[in-house]
């Protein structure tokens, strides 16, 4: 199993899981030089055709330059839109790209049939692409393709909701309408930051999930209403988060960052949602299909109930840390993948709880796409044994010949790769070997010194106690307690 990741530094990384290793697909201009700023990759999606989806990788970066490569990392063919693309997806029309200011382009060359020939696939297209632009109400915090239907998309962002554009009409067909208003009679802030949809599990609804800047989920179903059927306050009875610094209960209302709708378990569809704490959760989507609008008013007691029925909480994913920014699910289902600003890569299980792989990138990561590579189980590797009573020094063997035993120099640069835990938990324990020494003396004294006070059964002066108290905060005894003090 594999997958890709972007990062700030304009590097697009392939990590190999099995194998545990790190492969780089620099920027053409970059890779003998220093890198350049506003080369940030935004974006990535696969853009071949849909016999072989994964025999063009499309990038998006934050000046707005858009690159097609092969699987090798070859630039194919360029184009360009405007800065910030907030969504990069494979459409009808060809690849769609979003930015902030609610510019949309689509690049119709890429990802047709008649582009790719030959053994492997070549792009048959010229260097530089054609791009055609459309105009979107902005701001554009996120958008995204409808799976069932990729002819229309839906976007929206900080007081813009909800909207559904037709590529085939080229306008905006459906509007979202906000929630009504509050206990106190105010009008409760439009926040969008992450879409998805659940067209595939439910194709006779237009079902749309959309993740808030104010820790909520909004579920909308374009077929019935404009308002949202309910509104799930996340963290609200189940599900509530714990801060990684503090370790305490966590009750801020987090700006969701990213989401994704697919399908885990077999038959099971459910809802992965991360947010800046670098909390991620993962929602059960199985009432969908049956639900209808709430009649209580959003924010009340009946309705954050009814959303925890409707929208049940199923699992969380321990070990993350910083905010997540992008998360991308296998396939098969069987495993997701997370990166964030902790510029760690997380693979997890969608049937376990213990994670999968943890690998340190060194940058801080912006998107990450699973490929549908499948998931090889490692092999037990094979032990050789040497001979009876015949073991290998290579020190020893080194001062025979006349050498000095080789040593390994401390390094201060942290290195990229996998991260192995539970090899840095014993180099910390054994670092910090004269602490767990301390505290033990500390104990022994404090047990001596109790023992000293209840020789005679009659007490001791508030003079000793205090001398007691204070021996043990120092955690040195050079005296001796005794009733006369």
């Amino acid at each position: 199993m594999k997958f890709l990741t972007g990062d700030d530094t304009g590097l697009i990384k392939v990590v190999h899981v099995e194998k545990q290793k790190v492969r780089e697909l620099h920027v053409e201009a970059e890779r003998f030089g220093p890198r350049r700023k506003g080369q940030a990759v935004q974006r990535l999606c696969w853009a071949g055709p849909a016999a072989a989806p994964e025999a063009a990788l499309a990038v998006a970066y934050d000046s707005g330059a858009l690159e097609l490569r092969d699987p090798q990392g070859n630039v194919l063919s360029t184009a360009s839109t405007v800065a910030d693309v907030k969504c990069l997806q494979a459409c009808s029309a060809g690849l769609l790209a979003v930015a902030s200011d609610g510019t949309g382009s689509i690049v119709a060359e890429w990802g047709k049939a008649d582009a790719y020939s030959g053994d492997p696939l070549r792009y048959a297209g010229g260097p530089s692409a054609e791009v055609e632009q459309f105009q979107l109400q902005a701001p554009v915090a996120h958008a995204a393709v409808d799976p069932s239907r990729p002819s229309r998309f839906a976007f929206g962002g900080l007081e813009n909701d909800v909207k559904i554009y037709d590529l085939e009409r080229k306008e905006v067909v459906w509007t979202a309408k906000n929630v009504r208003e509050d206990s106190l009679c105010l009008r409760v802030p439009v926040k969008v930051t992450t879409l998805g949809w659940a067209t595939k599990m439910c194709p006779s609804r237009s079902l749309i999930t959309c993740g808030t800047g104010d820790g909520k989920v909004r579920v909308y179903d374009a077929n019935a209403q404009r308002r949202p059927l309910f509104e799930l306050l996340i963290g609200y009875l189940v599900g509530t988060g714990t801060g990684g610094y503090t370790g305490t209960m966590d009750d801020t209302k987090r700006p969701q960052l990213c989401s994704k709708v697919a399908q885990i378990r077999g038959n099971d569809w459910g809802l992965l949602i991360a947010d800046t704490l670098g909390i991620i959760r993962e929602y059960d989507l199985r009432n969908l299909p049956k639900s209808q609008a709430a009649t209580v008013p959003p924010g009340r007691k009946a309705h954050l109930k009814l959303a925890n029925k409707e929208l049940p909480f199923r699992r969380g994913y321990k070990g993350t840390m910083g905010a997540i920014r992008d998360i991308d699910v296998h396939p098969s289902g069987d495993a997701m993948a997370a990166v964030g600003l902790g510029r760690f890569a997380y693979v997890f299980p969608t049937k376990g709880k213990q994670m999968l792989s943890k690998v340190y990138l060194k940058q801080k990561l912006n998107c990450v796409l699973m490929s549908s590579e499948a998931m090889v189980k490692p092999k037990e590797e094979e032990k050789t044994t040497q001979e009876e009573g015949e073991e290998e020094h290579p020190e020893e063997d080194a001062l025979v010949e006349g050498g000095a035993p080789e040593t390994e120099a401390a390094e201060d640069e942290v290195e990229e790769g996998f991260s192995d835990d539970e090899a840095e938990m014993e180099k910390n324990a054994a670092e910090m070997g004269g602490e767990g020494a301390r505290r033990k003396r500390k104990k022994q004294g404090s047990d001596a010194v109790q023992s000293a006070m209840e020789l005679d059964g009659t007490g001791v002066s508030f003079r000793a106690y205090a001398s007691v108290r204070f021996a043990e905060m120092i955690g040195s005894f050079p005296f001796r307690f005794t009733d006369g003090l």
